[in-house]
């Protein structure tokens, strides 16, 4: 689990505190991760209460799991961790980065910002997961990834077998920048069975087995 640790002086006056720009490298399909923002109410004598949750924006890959109460109230001279679980998502392509941006509002006037990068980092490999979930009924999802292969982008096909050697279907033909992808398998009008689902990209060829289960 990959925790940030941001420290954000909550200000009961109308100030404007320019923060720098944070990166973190993060790594695509990663679970459970945090953000935990730690709140200081600067004020010696006013109460300070924030709307569930802190306004944020410009992310597109990433997934929360809020766990805010519905009002964050501050006591003078109160110092609070607010925690943000969420997760990344794998089927990103080649997106390199987001930018997440933390604001602190009253819905009239912005009081504070707080603006970091998460940066992803490429694959360095050619990459074929197991399917999942394993055994399957009747959809499955494939993850692979594509490493940087120079000037010319890989022509990437994932094709799928029955235990025979017949070709059941195509499930990816195109060439792919480097990045990571995911593929749904759907097998509703198949039988149940042990089937192959095979990775050409480049000179880079993977197979592996999973199981339909009716």
């Amino acid at each position: 689990m990959k925790n940030i640790m941001i420290t954000l002086l909550l200000i009961t006056l109308l100030s404007i505190l320019n923060y720098p720009q944070n990166t973190y490298s993060i790594q695509p399909g990663v679970k459970n991760n945090q953000i935990i923002l730690e709140l200081k109410n600067i004020s010696e004598t006013e109460q300070t209460s924030l709307p569930k949750p802190l306004l944020r924006r410009g992310f597109k890959h990433i997934k929360f799991y809020d766990n805010t109460e519905e009002q964050i109230v501050l006591n003078p001279e109160e110092t609070k961790e607010i925690v943000y679980n969420f997760d990344i998502d794998y089927n990103i392509g080649n997106v390199i980065a987001d930018t997440l941006e933390f604001m602190i509002t009253d819905n009239k006037s912005v009081y504070l910002t707080k603006q970091f990068i998460l940066q992803y980092v490429l694959p360095t490999e050619f990459t074929l997961d197991q399917n999942y979930p394993n055994p399957f009924n009747p959809r499955t999802k494939i993850r692979f990834t594509i490493p940087d292969v120079g000037s010319e982008l890989a022509q990437t096909v994932i094709k799928v077998y029955d235990i025979l050697g017949n070709e059941v279907t195509t499930l990816v033909n195109e060439q792919k920048e480097p990045g990571y992808y995911e593929v749904e398998f759907n097998a509703e009008r198949l039988s149940s069975g042990v089937y192959f689902y095979r990775l050409q990209a480049g000179n880079f060829t993977q197979t592996k087995k999973m199981i339909l289960m009716r």
